[in-house]
């Protein structure tokens, strides 16, 4: 991939908040992604170039920075578990950026602008680190002789693009070269040098089926004219992607989704689709490109003319899209980032002052822990004061709101807490008689989700009561089982909540009613607080 380019719980008692990347929501909603050397030094001092999230529990982050969370040896490469950073490559530093990054099997490849691994004089621009030792991925001495931009591992075969020439000393190998990660034996991907690739291979992805896609500046791939920029591998050839020259213009950023692969480009039109300007997706099952949604006149494609894609990311339905642009689409939140949800494009967040979150490139994305992340050049993501080079923000999110009548006004909107801090509201009832409040419970999240309410029965006196519409839930919000069903985003459902105060309650009790999306995804809860009178 290129480097510019995964219940509703109710208690009466304080409930941590859960997912380990929970973060303080910046003013625009996004979260940094720990923090430096104390809580007001961000974790990262210098741009951010790669992100890879295929080791569960674990994001790798590759680029320029030489301080990863305080950890001095953490230059160029750390990694963060959901709480901590730190380094990957024990007491060994890299020299240079890191600007892909790929994992497998225990083993984590990283390429890029570094040379002299460990001092040893044939690891440069790639290398394997296993957990103790570091060693080049492609046997023989010095394989790679220039920048590597881009890695993806099918199998136990791992694919090596950049702007080198002679991979692994294999005429035939410039600028993709192809290692066993068993024996190390290298390989290049067409019959002789006069096919080769020409030019630099920005990125590369796979499909579900194992198809290997690379995307550059190359032209006429194999001799063949026309198989320009973009091109996917199988049955030991390299195959043309679109009708003539598809896509006439540098390809930056690739990433795939099942048979769907997503071409992000400095070309317009492609394949001669007026919307499909800057990314168009390809149907590996039917060959055949799209455009992915258009400008407000329905004329051309969201993005600006001007507009360069460095990193891609999918989750589920969503494509998320990153690099330099601003404004796209004439919106003005819609800087550096954007997603796609199926059918239109989308910003996500702002600054807190009406501009698009990210105030410089992004080179990098990945989805980790129910989150987007982006890795680039900006400063303070969000407004996030401690964003920068590095930020996050959720992909599901439940919200739980609070009032006393059934239609609002809530208590609670865009507030997230899962001790319901900020998210309260307090009745009072006379002994013998009963009160009601409201939970409602939206889906804040990028994409349609299920969620679910857990609360109490009540204590000290005080019986809750759960109805949804005109039917008691109570077993199944007290079990933790009542679901809302599939909400769209923004789409909500209200609970009506009956309390009865008996004659004997004590002075006052309060209530905690959580929702809850996915495991690992913070939960939201609202109190309802009764004083009895």
């Amino acid at each position: 991939m290129d480097r510019r380019l995964c219940i509703l719980a109710v208690s009466i008692a304080v409930i941590a908040l859960s997912g380990p990347t929970a973060q303080a929501t910046g003013p625009g909603g996004w979260d940094h992604v720990g923090r430096g050397t104390s809580p007001t030094v961000a974790a990262l001092n210098g741009r951010v170039d790669a992100l890879n999230s295929d080791n569960p529990g674990i994001l790798y982050a590759g680029g320029a920075f030489t301080d990863a969370g305080g950890k001095a040896n953490a230059d160029h490469l750390a990694q963060w578990d959901g709480a901590t950073w730190s380094a990957v490559n024990g007491a060994v530093t890299l020299n240079g950026a890191v600007d892909a990054i790929a994992y497998h099997a225990g083993h984590v490849y990283v390429g890029g602008q570094f040379t002299n691994v460990a001092g040893d004089s044939n690891i440069n621009y790639l290398a394997a680190w296993d957990g103790s030792t570091w060693s080049s991925p492609c046997a023989g001495p010095n394989p790679i002789t220039a920048h590597v931009a881009a890695l993806q591992i099918i199998g136990n075969t791992l694919y090596v693009g950049g702007s080198f020439a002679d991979g692994a000393g294999i005429a035939a190998a410039d600028f993709l070269v192809a290692c066993d990660l068993t024996t190390g034996a290298a390989s290049a991907t067409v019959p002789s040098a006069t096919e080769a690739f020409n030019s630099g291979v920005n990125a590369l992805t796979a499909d579900s089926n194992g198809t290997l896609y690379a995307g550059g500046a190359f032209i006429n791939l194999e001799g063949v004219t026309g198989m320009d920029h973009v091109a996917y591998y199988t049955g030991g050839a390299w195959h043309q992607m679109g009708a003539g020259q598809a896509v006439n213009a540098i390809v930056r950023s690739l990433t795939a989704h099942g048979t769907n692969v997503y071409v992000g480009t400095d070309a317009v039109d492609i394949n001669g689709i007026a919307s499909a300007d800057h990314i168009a997706k390809w149907d590996a099952q039917n060959l055949i490109y799209s455009a992915m949604g258009s400008n407000a006149a329905g004329t051309n494609g969201w993005f600006n003319s001007y507009a360069f894609l460095y990193g891609m990311a999918t989750s589920g339905p969503l494509v998320f899209v990153a690099g330099s642009f601003q404004n796209a689409n004439g919106q003005a939140t819609a800087d550096e980032f954007a997603y796609f949800d199926g059918t239109a494009w989308h910003p996500l967040g702002s600054d807190g002052a009406g501009n698009g979150p990210l105030n410089s490139a992004v080179n990098a994305l990945a989805v980790f822990s129910h989150r987007v992340v982006a890795g680039g050049n900006f400063t303070n993501a969000g407004g996030d004061a401690l964003a920068d080079v590095i930020g996050s923000h959720t992909i599901q999110r439940p919200d739980a709101r609070i009032g006393t009548a059934a239609g609002g006004p809530f208590t609670g909107n865009n507030v997230y807490s899962a001790a319901g801090t900020g998210e309260q509201r307090a009745i009072s009832v006379q002994r013998g008689h009963r009160g009601r409040v409201y939970a409602d419970i939206q889906n804040d999240g990028l994409t349609a989700d299920t969620l679910k309410v857990t609360g109490p029965g009540g204590a000290n006196g005080f019986t809750l009561t759960y109805f949804h519409g005109a039917t008691n839930v109570t077993s199944q919000v007290l079990a933790g089982t009542f679901s809302t069903g599939s909400l769209a985003p923004r789409a909500h459902l209200t609970l009506k909540v009956v309390i009865r105060v008996a004659h004997g309650s004590a002075n006052s009790g309060t209530f905690l009613i959580t929702a809850r999306s996915s495991p690992g995804v913070p939960v939201d809860a609202v109190k309802a607080i009764v004083h009895a009178t």
